[in-house]
């Protein structure tokens, strides 16, 4: 049975498409998506139409390690049925390496072993370029979906080999991506109360267990789209995501104004990891 694919490069999807939604610019790291499984579902759906509504065989979503442990956006994107994680690397510069190696590898062995009938790349990479002349001498047609314009983000010369280019609309990237300025703590509110000093001082007497938990409240109220991803990856996870982790620590060590034990920070991310949790059993119960 003929079947299509789709290859995701997910820096250039959020980076190309952060751009054609807000209008300029945004770092990686002020990005995100809003919900995962429905940003696949509708990448489906669009994906089917450039194939003709052939059987889908899976999505390949690329994208680089942020450090040793997936992101929840990764680790959220991996449990989806249908699609399959393929990880490059970042190099000290924060960009992605050996991403479009694998999208080319992949695309030309499934066309090689008769693998799909149609390719829907996702992608503006002139390196693309051998991939879809390979694959198109196997008999696969191989289709653009550009994120916004493909005048301003696809390589010209794919655009010419591809047999066809469509392109995500700027209001479709927007209903799928949340921009987020980084959040400044504010447990300088806090920290030091009844005290007219330095508000943002150190609060060294307080408890580990109530910084963890101001820090921690902090995080879920600056990141409110992120809760239920959260609590998804904590039902099979104890790991703290490492975009949560590394505020979760900084921020908790600069309220108390200290260095933290091993000890110590298993115990902050176990109330990180507690507090979670207990949002969503108050959230299903307000619910009933």
């Amino acid at each position: 049975m003929d079947r299509y694919a789709v290859f995701v490069d997910a820096g250039y999807l959020i980076a190309a498409g952060a751009q054609a939604a807000f209008g300029y610019q945004v770092p990686r790291k002020h990005v995100s998506i809003l919900n995962p499984g429905d940003l696949i579902a509708a990448l489906i759906a669009r994906a089917s139409e450039a194939a003709d509504g052939l059987p889908l065989l899976r999505i390949y979503w690329y994208d680089a390690m942020p450090g040793p442990r997936l992101s929840l956006e990764q680790n959220t994107l991996a449990m989806l049925p249908g699609v399959k994680l393929r990880l490059g690397a970042l190099n000290c510069s924060g960009e992605q390496k050996g991403v479009d190696a694998m999208i080319v590898t992949d695309v030309i062995e499934l066309a090689r072993n008769g693998a799909i009938a149609d390719a829907v790349l996702i992608s503006g990479d002139e390196d693309l370029h051998i991939a879809i002349q390979l694959a198109q001498s196997f008999g696969v047609r191989v289709h653009i979906l550009a994120a916004g314009d493909p005048t301003k983000n696809v390589s010209p010369s794919i655009q010419m080999d591809a047999d066809s280019v469509r392109s995500l609309s700027s209001e479709w990237l927007a209903q799928h991506l949340h921009r987020h300025e980084p959040q400044e703590g504010t447990f300088s509110e806090v920290s030091n109360p009844g005290q007219g000093t330095d508000p943002s001082a150190p609060n060294e007497s307080m408890p580990l267990e109530e910084a963890a938990e101001l820090i921690t409240e902090e995080l879920l109220s600056a990141t409110p789209e992120q809760l239920v991803p959260l609590q998804a990856h904590f039902q099979f996870n104890q790991v703290v995501p490492p975009e949560f982790d590394r505020k979760l620590i900084a921020k908790t060590s600069r309220l108390l104004g200290r260095q933290f034990s091993g000890e110590d920070m298993r115990r902050i991310r176990g109330i990180f990891v507690r507090l979670v949790r207990a949002r969503g059993v108050t959230t299903a119960s307000q619910a009933q």
